[in-house]
């Protein structure tokens, strides 16, 4: 009763967030035990469900796929903690996820008016791309548990609930984004797995490290996803508008390969 009494602010409860945030990367910093990160992982998406609990929302924004967006984030930068090597990199890493969580609160209208607002849409796509960003973390677990043989394990048992985990959020995100739940929707759901799978097995015979992969596989899952999205959308894909977008990704794509990556 009381906690449905209690309404924070959005914007107080990302300056909280970020106080407790701080305190799982001191914590994750100063053990090596591996049920206690899984503790202090468990911890932090318990104190999700409880700030948000709290926390002030219009009636037009549902918690739970806030929650949600935060909970990949966090087991995507999980992992990236987790495996990075280069100080620098971690403590980027690390901005990254203080500064994301912070943001999303703070992009939460604070009144129940302006529903299409350019505030509710800048709210989705940052949820968007702390999903992208926890992507890129997940992929970048499994590519690096396979390649420093973690488990003892076909690395199929590793791959293959990642490639479903991907294929829900393609799923999630298009019905985020308006697109009809028919035959059709499913079938690019199914498609999207599928993809994921071959290019996933794939990448996996290139001589590269785990992080360089994961981020050519998010970089390739993400131009599909937007272009099924879409196709999916009654007016389909203006392929003149789009020409631009794929030259650009080909230039960038083919600099990160040649210039930049390091090949074993």
């Amino acid at each position: 009763m009381i906690l449905k009494r209690l309404s924070l602010h959005p914007k107080f409860a990302g300056v909280v967030d970020v106080a407790v945030g701080g305190l799982f990367l001191w914590s994750l910093h100063q053990t090596l035990i591996w049920w206690l990160l899984l503790v202090f992982l468990a911890a932090r998406l318990l104190w999700w469900a409880f700030i948000l609990k709290i926390t002030y929302y219009p009636i037009y924004i549902r918690r739970l796929w806030h929650f949600l967006a935060l909970a990949f984030f966090q087991i995507g930068l999980f992992f990236l903690l987790l495996f990075i090597e280069w100080k620098t990199a971690w403590w980027l890493v690390s901005i990254v996820y203080l500064l994301f969580p912070l943001i999303s609160f703070w992009f939460l209208p604070a009144k129940n008016d302006n529903q299409l607002s350019f505030v509710t849409k800048t709210y989705r796509r940052l949820r968007f791309w702390m999903c992208a960003f926890g992507l890129f973390g997940i992929w970048s677990g499994i590519f690096a548990a396979v390649s420093l043989q973690i488990f003892n394990l076909n690395y199929w048992f590793i791959l293959l609930p990642a490639v479903l985990v991907t294929a829900a959020l393609n799923a999630w995100w298009w019905h985020e984004y308006n697109i009809t739940i028919d035959k059709k929707y499913y079938f690019w759901v199914a498609t999207s797995g599928l993809a994921t799978l071959e290019l996933a097995w794939a990448l996996f015979q290139w001589p590269l490290g785990y992080f360089a992969t994961a981020l050519i596989l998010t970089w390739l899952w993400y131009d599909f996803w937007l272009m099924a999205r879409f196709h999916l959308l009654p007016l389909g894909i203006n392929w003149k508008k789009q020409r631009a977008f794929f030259i650009v990704n080909g230039i960038l794509l083919a600099v990160y390969l040649l210039f930049i990556v390091k090949w074993k």
